[in-house]
């Protein structure tokens, strides 16, 4: 027997998955018109025949990001309940344990003019071509180089208390492996308007930039904290890849899947995997496997950072001995 005809609860969540969205079909269309009638989207209730959406009627750009079912409904359930239910005990579990970023040195964790004015342009300039694309473009500011624009806006522009721009920044820095990551295997099937490629590019290399000039300036430090903190380097690394952990997951999992079911489109590949060599990341556990890469890239470029602040600091006494 199957696992859903075993468990009729399960079996019963997957329908009413299921029917957040009946147009979406089983599989991805192909990436370029096979037929001259390719199918997108079903009708309003699943129905075949008059009430499809085929391919080449979608606004340009969309065909890209089209939602599927490559998943089975019960899979999304699984999934999302326990990655939710993990990722909240784990925030809920390590943010009093954080150490209290000290007041004093708050004047150190203000973004510099230069970032202020570079963010205002490039969060305005996303937000019009995020608002002038296809209908649900605007979704894919939940992606996560646009998150993480909207966090940097957020530090630049609103007010917060110390204590969550500190916790913003120790985020910031293991999350800007997705902007490494997406320089070095660009997607830019869906952008289609004026200069979008080329403002694609200037605005990762500008989330890879930040983070290295505000430790290189001193504004910001990974490692752990004189005055506030007694964790040990190792301690203090682990409970922040941890906490970046669980926020990406809480965030992808509670967030994105239930709204790109719910308008059909497929937001940072959560519903079908994205094109990759090999297909590696493929089949009916690709979302567990882009979970660990996320996480091994998140550790990988932490690492680099608490290594990189090592060395410097190390010179810096050998060079003031």
């Amino acid at each position: 027997r199957s696992p859903t005809m075993a468990n009729p609860m399960l079996s019963l969540a997957g329908e009413l998955v299921k029917s957040i969205n009946s147009s979406l079909l089983a599989s991805p269309p192909p990436s370029t018109e096979q037929t001259g009638n390719d199918v997108c989207y079903l009708g309003p209730n699943g129905e075949d025949g008059d009430h499809v959406v085929y391919c080449k009627d979608l606004p340009e750009g969309l065909r890209a990001m089209v939602g599927s079912w490559y998943l089975e409904p019960e899979r999304h359930v699984v999934e999302c309940i326990a990655f939710v239910t993990i990722s909240c005990l784990i925030i809920i579990g390590l943010l009093p344990r954080l150490s209290q970023y000290p007041k004093s040195n708050a004047a150190k964790l203000t973004p510099p003019l230069s970032i202020k004015v570079t963010t205002f342009i490039i969060y305005v300039c996303q937000l019009i071509y995020k608002l002038n694309g296809y209908p649900g473009k605007v979704l894919f500011m939940a992606m996560p180089c646009n998150v993480l624009w909207t966090m940097w806006f957020s530090l630049c522009f609103l007010p917060m208390s110390v204590q969550t721009m500190h916790i913003m920044y120790q985020l910031i820095v293991p999350y800007t492996s997705l902007a490494i990551v997406a320089v070095a295997t660009p997607d830019t099937s869906d952008l289609t308007m004026f200069m979008e490629v080329p403002f694609f590019f200037f605005m990762h290399y500008a989330l890879i930039f930040y983070p290295i000039y505000l430790m290189r300036s001193g504004h910001i430090s990974v490692l752990p904290l004189k005055e506030a903190s007694k964790d040990g380097l190792v301690l203090n690394f682990m409970k922040w890849w941890m906490l970046a952990c669980a926020y990406f997951a809480l965030f992808y999992f509670g967030v994105a899947v239930p709204l790109s079911l719910k308008y059909g489109i497929n937001l940072n590949y959560m519903l079908s995997p994205p094109p990759n060599p090999g297909d590696m990341v493929s089949g009916p556990n690709f979302r567990l496997q882009s979970t660990m890469c996320c996480s091994t890239a998140f550790f990988f470029v932490q690492f680099l950072a608490n290594v990189a602040e090592v060395f410097s600091k190390s010179v810096r006494k050998s060079k003031d001995a």
